[in-house]
C-alpha cells in the first residue's frame, strides 16, 4: 500500500503551518507542479541535539531574610574584571577576584558595596540546540543562528523556510536554514557564550561548510560569537584560509565584508524609499516608529534619520520612548548599545524622551510602523489602532495572516519581510563571494550592489501585485505577473517560487 503523508495545510496549527499559508496561496495561484510542491512544504533536515559546558561561580543576591546573619561582614574589595554583571542581578565571580582581591567570605556568603551575596559553584548546564535545513534547490543553506529563551524546532523550521524564498527572492544561489540555542545570552559571561558557541560548531560541523551550510548572526549573536565559530570549525585544518566563508557576518578584519552590520537596515530603508517613490510622498520629514531596536532597528532608524525622516517613538522588550519632536537615534543607539550598564540593552531609562506604556506605542501617531523584534508584533487589534501609511517588516513573521487582512482592508502599506529585511543575506552573499575570491570589496561597491538587488526586485514585486508587466532598464516582472491584482505578501512569493521552481523543473529530480 502506498504510503501518504499530509500536506503542510493539513497539519495542526501551529508556527511553521502559520508561516507556509502564503506559500500554499501562491503556489495554488502559479499551479506549482505538485512535486515541487511536495519538497518545499518540509524542511529536508531537522537537527537537534545537546550541548554541554561548564557555567563559571556566580554571585547571587541574599535574600533579605538571611541579611541579618551577616550583618558584621566586611565589604570585599574586587579587583576590576574580577566580577561580570549578568542580567537580573547575578554576576559572575572570576577566579582572578579571589587570587588578586581582599576578599571576605563567611559561609559562602561576601558583600560588595552594600549588597550582600551568596556563591554559587559554577556548575555544567546542558543546552538545547537546533539546526534546520530547509531547501537548497538553488544553492548551499543559509540562515542565520538565534541565542533566545523561546527558539523552538517549529520556529526554526518557519525562518529556515522564509530563508529558502528570501534567497530566491534577491536572486543569489543559497537555500534556507536556520538555527541556534535555547538560552537567553543576557544571563551568561562572554567567556561562557564562546564556551557555549564553538561546542555548537563543534557538533555542528558535519552539517555545515562553506558549500553546504553557511550560517550567519542573528538575535542574539553577533560578529564576535561567528568568529568563535569560524575558529572552531577550521581549527587545526591545513588550509584554514579557504574556509574563512563557512559563517558570514563576521568582523571586516577576519574576512567579513564592508556593509554587513547595517544591511539588512539599508535593505528596509531602500524599499521604503521604493515605496515612497511609488506614492509620490517625501520621505524627508516622514515620522517613524520603531518596535525592536536591536541590530536591524537601530540601523534602520539611523539611516532614515539621515535621510530626512524623524524617528518619533522606540519600543523594546523592556521600554517604550516617544517623542512627536524627534529622538535623537545616534544618542539613543550609545544609550542602549554602547553602555556597558545597561544591561537590558534596552531603551528604558533613556533621558531624553517621554516613556509611555507598551500598550501606548501602537497609538502613536506617524507615517511609518517598522516592526523589528520577534514573530506576531501585529495582531488585529494592534492593526486597528495603528495610525500609519505603511507597516515595514524588519523582524520575520511579525504580522500575523489576521492582521494582513486589517491592515489591507484600512488601505495600510505593507513590506513584507521576506522582501524587508532580505538585505542582509544580500551582503552576506557578497561576503560569502569575498571570501572565496579572497578579495576585500569598498563599502561604496557593497552599497551600490545592495541598492540595485533589492530595488530591482522590490520593484517585481511591486509589479506583480498591480499585474503590471514591465520591462526597463533594471528590471523584468513580465516572467511573474500572474493575470490580475494580488496582495504584496502574495506577490513576494510568486517571485520566490517561480524562481525554485525553475531549478526542479530544468534539472529534474534525482533519484
Amino acid at each position: 500500500m502506498e504510503e501518504t503523508f499530509p500536506s503542510a495545510r493539513e497539519t495542526e496549527k501551529n508556527i511553521f503551518g502559520e508561516s507556509m499559508e502564503v506559500f500554499h496561496v501562491a503556489a495554488d495561484l502559479i499551479g506549482l507542479g505538485p512535486r515541487v510542491r511536495l519538497e518545499l512544504e518540509e524542511p529536508d533536515f531537522e537537527h537537534i541535539f545537546y550541548i554541554t559546558t561548564q557555567l563559571e561561580d556566580r554571585l547571587v543576591p541574599l535574600p533579605a531574610s538571611e541579611t541579618a546573619a551577616h550583618a558584621q561582614l566586611a565589604p570585599s574589595q574586587i579587583v576590576k574584571d574580577g566580577l561580570v554583571p549578568l542580567l537580573g542581578g547575578k554576576m559572575v565571580l572570576r577566579p582572578r577576584a579571589l587570587r588578586d582581591g581582599a576578599v571576605h567570605i563567611e559561609h559562602g556568603v561576601l558583600r560588595v558595596g552594600e549588597r550582600l551575596y551568596r556563591i554559587a559553584p559554577g556548575r555544567f548546564a546542558r543546552f538545547k540546540a537546533y539546526r534546520v535545513q530547509h531547501n537548497q534547490a538553488r544553492g548551499p543553506y543559509k540562515g542565520g543562528i538565534r541565542f533566545h529563551k523561546a527558539v523552538s524546532l517549529n520556529l526554526f523550521n518557519a525562518l529556515a523556510a522564509e530563508m529558502t524564498w528570501k534567497t530566491a527572492i534577491v536572486d543569489i544561489p543559497f537555500g534556507g536554514a536556520k538555527g541556534g540555542i535555547r538560552l537567553d545570552p543576557r544571563e551568561y559571561s562572554k567567556d561562557e557564550l564562546e564556551a557555549i558557541s564553538v561546542r555548537y560548531m563543534y557538533r555542528l560541523k558535519q552539517l555545515v561548510g562553506p558549500n553546504i551550510d553557511i550560517p550567519a548572526p542573528d538575535v542574539g549573536t553577533d560578529g564576535e560569537v561567528m568568529a568563535w565559530m569560524l575558529r572552531q570549525y577550521s581549527d587545526g585544518e591545513r588550509e584554514r584560509h579557504v574556509m574563512r566563508g563557512v559563517v558570514t557576518g563576521k568582523d571586516v578584519r577576519i574576512g567579513g565584508s564592508e556593509g554587513r552590520l547595517k544591511a539588512t537596515g539599508q535593505g528596509l530603508v531602500h524599499c521604503i524609499e521604493e515605496w515612497f517613490a511609488d506614492h509620490n510622498l517625501p520621505l524627508a520629514g516622514a515620522r517613524f516608529m520603531v518596535q525592536g531596536f536591536g541590530n536591524v532597528g537601530s540601523a534602520a532608524a539611523e539611516i532614515l534619520v539621515a535621510a530626512g525622516a524623524r524617528c518619533v517613538a522606540v519600543q523594546d522588550a523592556d521600554g517604550t520612548i516617544h517623542d512627536p519632536k524627534g529622538i535623537d537615534v545616534r544618542r539613543l543607539v550609545t544609550y542602549v548599545h554602547g553602555n556597558p550598564h545597561n544591561l537590558e540593552r534596552s531603551v528604558r531609562g533613556y533621558p531624553d524622551a517621554e516613556a509611555i506604556s507598551t500598550a501606548h506605542f501602537w497609538d502613536v501617531d506617524a507615517d511609518i510602523c517598522i516592526p523589528a523584534a520577534l514573530d506576531r508584533a501585529i495582531t488585529p487589534s494592534v492593526a486597528e489602532r495603528l495610525k500609519v501609511k505603511l507597516v515595514a517588516e524588519g523582524a520575520n513573521r511579525p504580522t500575523t495572516s489576521e492582521a494582513d487582512e486589517v491592515l489591507a482592508a484600512r488601505g495600510i502599506g505593507v513590506i513584507p519581510d521576506i522582501v524587508g529585511n532580505a538585505g542582509g543575506v544580500l551582503v552576506s552573499y557578497y561576503e560569502w563571494l569575498q571570501n572565496k575570491r579572497m578579495e576585500h570589496w569598498p563599502l561604496a561597491d557593497v552599497n551600490a550592489r545592495l541598492a540595485r538587488a533589492v530595488k530591482a526586485n522590490y520593484r517585481i514585486i511591486c509589479d506583480v501585485a498591480a499585474n503590471r508587466p514591465r520591462l526597463t532598464d533594471d528590471h523584468d516582472s513580465r516572467p511573474f505577473v500572474v493575470g490580475r491584482e494580488v496582495p504584496v505578501r502574495v506577490a513576494a512569493m510568486v517571485l520566490a517560487l517561480r524562481r525554485i521552481e525553475a531549478h526542479y523543473m530544468i534539472e529534474g529530480f534525482s533519484q
